[in-house]
């Protein structure tokens, strides 16, 4: 496997990447409608041309990893990290992660994930960022804001 950009015509093949990463998270919020899941293509492409994006890419060229980052007030901003359910726990988001960090050294990062998504946040916990706000999104969904400060 192999860490590269990725390219506007990965942009769909991301797009389901994203679906598949996320419908677990959904299920287990009990919220079907959360932004990964409602996002369209028009959506997707916007995020691109706004972020950097790598992919992890398998032997066979499958793309089974991703994370997206981009420079905010001097802080990164680490969006959409995901990967690919039946690869999981193999050290991707991980490893995605940390390639995007190198490239954007900074005093401080931060992200948006959802509170009660015990899972992505112990993930991010173990990489050294911590919660500073959280907000209602609708009906019952929580948000979080975590960050980490070097």
């Amino acid at each position: 496997m192999k860490i590269e950009p990725a390219t506007r015509n990965d942009v769909p093949e991301l797009l389901e990447l994203q679906y598949k990463a996320f419908a677990p998270v959904a299920r287990k919020l009990q919220f079907a409608a959360i932004p990964q899941m409602t996002a369209t293509i028009d959506d997707a492409y916007a995020h691109f041309d706004s972020h950097t994006t790598l992919k992890m890419v398998s032997d066979d060229g499958r793309i089974v990893g991703s994370v997206s980052g981009k420079m905010d007030g001097g802080s990164l901003y680490i969006g959409r990290l995901m990967v690919s359910p039946d690869c999981q726990r193999q050290g991707i988001g991980r490893k995605l992660l940390h390639h995007l960090e190198s490239m954007f050294p900074c005093t401080r990062e931060w992200l948006c994930s959802y509170r009660d998504d015990d899972v992505t946040c112990g993930f991010y916990s173990s990489e050294g960022f911590r919660k500073y706000d959280d907000y209602l999104v609708c009906d019952g969904l929580w948000a979080i804001h975590m960050e980490k400060i070097q």
